[in-house]
């Protein structure tokens, strides 16, 4: 079925995208979608991770070591994680611009209240206050960019598919029907 990691990485890539695609035209992007979003991405990561590892076994034709079978599963998650950051970027630069604009008026939303806390209970001074509420105001114009989310999302799964790599080779290793 599949012949190398890059494959499993593109095939798989490209279900990701289609989910997010899905999500988009649903309108459902917001709200408790952006935790599913990551934990549908954490469970195709697995399965090319899987896929990635079996297909390396099939082509090998004989009994890989744990190392063989870890290389091949983080290639597969290393794959796949440069995809989904390019698919990342493109879907927030170019699909929905202005999912972080809603998300920094959210965010904004919340500092009146903020503000008004922190003067009844005395813990900051006015110019404290000013000076926070600028610098998280500044920060919400670097941390929600298509740039830093793409690159937050390739550094994330690069590193949880290196630990799913050495435990499904691990766990291939033991189970009489993957050697």
């Amino acid at each position: 079925m599949f012949k190398n990691p890059f494959q499993v990485a593109v095939i798989f890539a490209v279900l990701a995208l289609i989910i997010k695609l899905i999500v988009f035209t649903l309108e459902i992007q917001h709200g408790n979608m952006e935790k599913y979003i990551f934990f549908i991405y954490m469970l195709i990561l697995n399965i090319s991770v899987f896929f990635g590892i079996r297909s390396n076994k099939i082509v090998e034709g004989r009994q890989t070591t744990f190392g063989e079978d870890f290389r091949a599963g983080a290639r597969t998650a290393s794959f796949y994680a440069i995809l989904v950051a390019i698919i990342t970027y493109v879907y927030y630069a170019n699909i929905d611009v202005h999912f972080f604009d809603i998300k920094r008026s959210e965010l904004i939303d919340t500092y009146p209240a903020k503000i008004q806390n922190a003067i009844e209970n005395a813990t900051m001074t006015m110019p404290e206050i000013k000076t926070k509420v600028h610098a998280d105001i500044v920060n919400t114009y670097t941390i929600f960019t298509p740039y830093f989310q793409a690159l937050i999302t390739m550094f994330g799964l690069v590193f949880i598919g290196l630990f799913f790599s050495a435990l499904f080779a691990f766990v291939m290793k033991k189970i009489p029907g993957f050697k």
